[in-house]
């Protein structure tokens, strides 16, 4: 899968960037979205949960889980979804890197598939800080 830049198709003079950012892809058995801020002195990132879950058609389906994955300390939430019954479980997290905040969430047709999609893609995510 692809990843596009809804920043840039939101407004194409203003893309993502190192400073901020959305990135999205999609098929029809999965979607995930990534997004990232300056955050400079933060070290709870719970707000970009709050940021990355939309309340129309997110829910959170149960406690925080702090997963420690690679040097990163991370907090992830399973959730159900509305936004497509195709894709009705997901998940998602967030964490804090080098002076930014980072938020990731997926769309599923399983529950279990979106805490493993995070792991195998944050064991790849590299944190210069």
């Amino acid at each position: 899968m692809a990843f596009f830049d809804v920043t840039a198709q939101r407004d194409p003079t203003a893309p993502s960037t190192a400073s901020q950012g959305i990135l999205a892809a999609y098929n029809a058995k999965l979607f995930i979205q990534f997004v990232w801020q300056d955050a400079p002195g933060s070290t709870d990132p719970q707000f970009m949960l709050d940021l990355i879950l939309d309340t129309k058609v997110d829910t959170r389906n149960g406690a925080l889980d702090p997963l420690l994955i690679g040097n990163l300390n991370v907090i992830y939430v399973p959730i159900t979804t509305s936004a497509t019954p195709v894709l009705p479980n997901g998940g998602a997290a967030a964490w804090i890197c080098g002076g930014r905040a980072f938020a990731w969430k997926a769309y599923t047709p399983q529950p279990d598939l979106p805490k493993n999609l995070l792991i195998e893609a944050l064991q790849n995510f590299r944190c210069d800080k």
